[in-house]
Order: structure tokens, then sequence, then C-alpha cells
């Protein structure tokens, strides 16, 4: 959820969360569901021009999920041996966001693929989580293979690394987590916290995602599942000042995985300062095979 949310925006979500904390006394089930329906429903932003613009510059495919047309961009290379570099934006974005990385990834000669997660972008769909974003990332993979690497933020990552560790997908050479949350129960409760509801609703919003996802809640852990990924070589980058996560998070998960880790100092959560895109791609460098 987003920090530093306006009072007037702050009394409806109140107003909501009153309501859920009535109805958990009556149906507690009930209340959990409708607290994750809140929880994963995005707002509707349209892409800005600029965005279309550059979309534009890439092949479009289309790929489905439970019947929603997903949408997914290729910068292709002319050789067809070359690395394949995939970008992951996070909550409330598009594929858009990365166009100063893909331009640089480019310009290093990889080959470059992205997509709209559901509800997102150019993509169908109504709601999104982190689990729902691993099953997009696992039905990209089957259409379009393994790439060599992922460059994936916030939201993002979590749905990288669950995909890996909880649905199996094969892993990429190279993954670089950028202001990743380290734990999925911690943004629950900041959720909660906002709506101000009662531990009634958070509990039965867990049992609720156990019961969807087939998993525990505490298998959605970042710093957890990074532990099973040492053979994958891993850069996080998180900011001392990063207001949507906090830059422990960063921090979690860098002591839980043999990675690199660099700390910035006012660059937020976007991450999208050239510094930043130069040492993500020094990172990935691996001598892509130019055509």
């Amino acid at each position: 959820m987003p920090a530093n949310i306006p009072e007037s925006v702050l009394k409806k979500y109140r107003r909501v969360g009153a309501l859920l904390n009535a109805l958990a006394s009556v149906s507690p089930s009930l209340s959990g569901r409708l607290a994750f329906k809140i929880f994963c429903t995005p707002k509707s932003l349209p892409v800005r021009e600029k965005d279309r613009a550059f979309l534009q510059t890439a092949k479009h495919e289309t790929f489905y999920l439970d019947g929603k047309a997903l949408r997914s961009y290729h910068w292709q290379h002319p050789n067809p041996e070359a690395p394949v570099l995939l970008f992951l934006h996070g909550w409330e974005s598009n594929a858009a966001r990365w166009h100063k990385f893909i331009k640089a990834a480019l310009a290093e000669g990889y080959a470059v693929a992205a997509f709209d997660a559901p509800a997102s972008g150019y993509s169908e769909g109504k709601m999104l989580n982190a689990l729902l974003y691993s099953k997009t990332l696992r039905q990209f993979y089957t259409h379009y293979g393994t790439p060599f690497g992922i460059v994936a933020h916030s939201l993002g990552g979590a749905a990288a690394i669950f995909g890996i560790a909880l649905l199996e997908i094969p892993k990429p050479e190279k993954l670089v987590l950028l202001a990743s949350f380290s734990d999925s129960t911690r943004v629950i409760q900041d959720f909660a916290q906002i709506l101000g509801v009662n531990e009634k609703v958070i509990n039965s919003m867990y049992k609720h995602i156990e019961k969807r996802s087939g998993f525990h809640i505490d298998a959605f852990s970042v710093r957890r599942q990074v532990s099973t990924l040492q053979q994958v070589k891993g850069l996080v980058i998180h900011d001392l000042y990063d207001d949507i996560a906090p830059v422990s998070e960063g921090r979690e998960i860098a002591e839980n995985w043999a990675s690199e880790y660099l700390e910035t100092e006012g660059l937020g959560h976007k991450m999208q300062d050239k510094s930043v895109v130069r040492h993500v791609m020094q990172f990935l460098k691996t001598d892509p095979r130019k055509g």
C-alpha cells in the first residue's frame, strides 16, 4: 500500500475496515475473502502516452492465463543466440517502467522481454498478487523459454522468487531484485493497519490465502525462499529511504542469500536512477554474444 496516504483516502479505507471487522464477528471466512480481494485489487491506471510510444518499439505478443489475455513485449537481437533478459515490473505499473534498463540492455547486446502482469498495463484482469504473478511468469516460460537473467522490481521480485521456489520454474543464471519486500505477511500487516482491521480479519485472510494457494502463509517469504537459490547469482539493491519497502527488507533478503548487495541513499522505491541501471548492467555482463 502507498505511503503518505491522504487523510480523505485513509478515512475511506477505515470505513471499509470497520465493515470488515463487523463482518468478521458474523462470518470470519467471508471477511477474509473480501479483505483479500481488496488487497489484490490495484488501481486501473492508463498507460501514459510516452510509455505507449516506448512500447511501440517492441514486438507485441499475447499469451493467456485462465482465459485472460496478457501482453508481452520482445526486443529481438540479430543474433538468435543472444542472451535474453526478462524484466518484471511492480504493483500498479507496467513494462514501460523499464525503458532506461531496456535501452541499456539492448546496447549491451542482449535480447529483451517483458510483460504486463495481470490487471496492469495492457493485460486483462482485475486482481494481482505475488502467486498469480508467479503463475503468469510460469506461463510466459512455457511460451518463450527460460531467460538468462531476470531483473525484477518490488512485487515482481516476489513473483520471481515464489515462481522459482514454490512453482519450481527453471532458474535463471542471474537474478536482480530492486526494492523487493522480504515477507508477504509484513505487507499484509501494513495493509491491515491502513484499513484498521482486527486480528480476526487478518487471520481469516491468512486462512483464505492458504486454502486458495495450497501453501502455508509462511511460504510467502522472500527472505526464507532465497535461501534455496544459492546457485543463482543474485544482486539486491535497496534504498536507505525507501518508503514503500523499508531498507530492512532488502538487508534481510541479502543476509539469507549469497548475493551482492548495494544500498543506495536518496533514490527511493522506484530505482530508476542511471547509477542503478549501470550497476545492474555491470552485474549482468557475461560477454553477450553480439551478432
